[in-house]
């Protein structure tokens, strides 16, 4: 700084603050520019978080939007991609009709107006038939097997069951079951009865009952079983023997450990721990599963309805060779029944009797060189007595489905039978992959049961139309029905 001869300074000073001003005001502007980034920033990213997240739930409700068109429609899909809108966003989603009522919803849930705060996701979800079938044999009363029979799967009765000797109750992973297609632990449930086993029968699981025989026995064995013994009674609490005279365990070999309400009698041998004398819980009796015919459920124009058996019997002589498609008979009674000898199934196949039982004669195969699956559902709803149904003799009379020697039955072709009414009789030399049904059930002379899973989820069963079965959610992006 410098004085003139006047006293007064130079301008330099002057410069000196005005630089600072200009410091100050550019320090402070860059503040409030990075204050005002990050505030933009914030609300930028806090939006389309929020949006991210209301994305899935807007897709959501194309998913629910797409069932409510199915329910409404008797599972007609719609045509093309149908869109919506919510107080959040819109969605669009596409529904695809897939084999044996089966349907793929793809749904795009798009929240915001665009640009950096948008979101769009996108999800996959499969429904189908519920999950109805889940035992090889499955009997509103009793089930009998009787003379060299294997059943691979598991075994529900609401009264009980009988295991004639040689006849053997196995699990999927057991060597007699091995490469056949199956599931299940190879277990017996009574669920008010007892259980049989004669000589050399084989149980691979475990046997759980909730009543008793003539004998007082629970469990009378004379053979082997695998797993574990519960024996309870259907009485809460038990409260129907209190002595614990009955309910008893008696002979043979077991596995797993003893619990029952009785006690172990006959000599039988325990590997496990024996619990005698405490109240186990018995097994529920459990309905057998609905089933209703709605033509909607099948593909168009695979239905047929004929007014008798006799009609039916007809087409049948000159189609029976190569059938498949849905059909539903009229009428029938003991002498008027549908005739199944020599059939060969071609493709998926349900015959539906509303009143007459079902003749297998000799037995149903499947068309040789057609490697395609298939899945062959015989419904009757005949009510023949289980006295009637005699496996004795000749073919198994006055049954609601029946069959007698050597039933052919390829691997690619599972097979449902279901009578909710009367018994089902199966006898002499076959090999039968999928579920029996039955009001009541008898198996006779060197028959395989072999359970199939391709059975679980068929068309027409259960409380509800179709279950969800997966839910995915899919690379966010267009409605599309490949790639997820």
């Amino acid at each position: 700084m410098t004085r003139r001869l006047d006293g007064s300074r130079t301008g330099t000073e002057h410069g000196i603050a005005m630089i600072t001003v200009l410091l100050v005001v550019f320090i402070t502007s860059g503040l409030t520019a990075i204050m005002f980034y990050n505030s933009l920033h914030g609300a930028t990213a806090t939006g389309r978080n929020r949006c991210w997240g209301a994305a899935v739930h807007i897709a959501e409700s194309g998913v629910n939007d797409a069932i409510a068109k199915l329910q409404n429609t008797a599972g007609i899909a719609p045509t093309g991609s149908v869109t919506g809108d919510t107080a959040e966003g819109t969605y669009e989603f596409r529904v695809t009709a897939l084999a044996r009522n089966r349907y793929q919803i793809d749904s795009v849930g798009t929240c915001g107006p665009g640009g950096s705060v948008s979101a769009s996701r996108r999800l996959r979800v499969t429904m189908a038939p519920p999950r109805s079938f889940r035992y090889a044999l499955f009997s509103l009363s009793d089930v009998t097997t009787k003379n060299n029979n294997v059943v691979c799967g598991d075994i529900w009765a609401n009264t009980f069951v009988v295991v004639y000797k040689n006849d053997e109750v196995l699990s999927a992973d057991d060597p007699g079951c091995a490469g056949k297609d199956t599931a299940g632990s190879g277990s017996i449930n009574a669920a008010t009865g007892s259980v049989t086993l004669q000589n050399n029968s084989i149980v691979s699981g475990d046997v759980w009952t909730g009543g008793y025989d003539s004998s007082g026995n629970a469990v009378s064995n004379s053979g082997t079983i695998g797993g574990n013994v519960t024996s309870s009674s259907s009485t809460p609490g038990c409260a129907d023997d209190p002595e614990h005279a009955k309910y008893d365990v008696d002979g043979g070999s077991i596995g797993g450990n003893v619990k029952a309400w009785g006690n172990l009698t006959g000599g039988a041998s325990v590997a496990g721990t024996v619990t005698p004398f405490v109240c186990a819980t018995a097994p529920t009796p459990r309905p057998i599963p609905t089933y209703t015919f709605n033509e909607a459920n099948y593909p168009p124009g695979t239905v047929q309805t004929f007014a008798s058996p006799g009609a039916f019997n007809t087409y049948l002589a000159a189609n029976g060779n190569s059938l498949s498609g849905t059909f539903y008979v009229e009428g029938g009674s003991s002498t008027n029944a549908i005739d199944l000898t020599g059939v060969k199934i071609a493709g998926d196949t349900t015959i539906v009797a509303a009143a007459a039982p079902i003749d297998g004669g000799n037995g149903v195969g499947a068309v040789l060189g057609n490697t395609d699956d298939k899945i062959l559902v015989l419904v009757s709803y005949y009510a023949g007595a289980a006295s009637s149904c005699t496996t004795n003799g000749g073919n198994p009379g006055d049954c609601a489905i029946s069959f007698k020697n050597n039933f052919q039955q390829s691997d690619n072709t599972a097979v449902l039978l279901y009578a909710p009414n009367g018994p089902v009789g199966f006898k002499n030399n076959a090999e039968f992959h999928g579920a029996i049904y039955a009001n009541n059930i008898q198996v006779k002379n060197n028959m395989t049961v072999v359970y199939d899973p391709t059975v679980e989820q068929t068309v027409g069963f259960g409380e509800v139309t179709l279950d969800i079965t997966q839910w995915l959610e899919c690379t966010p992006g267009a409605v599309t029905t490949t790639g997820c």
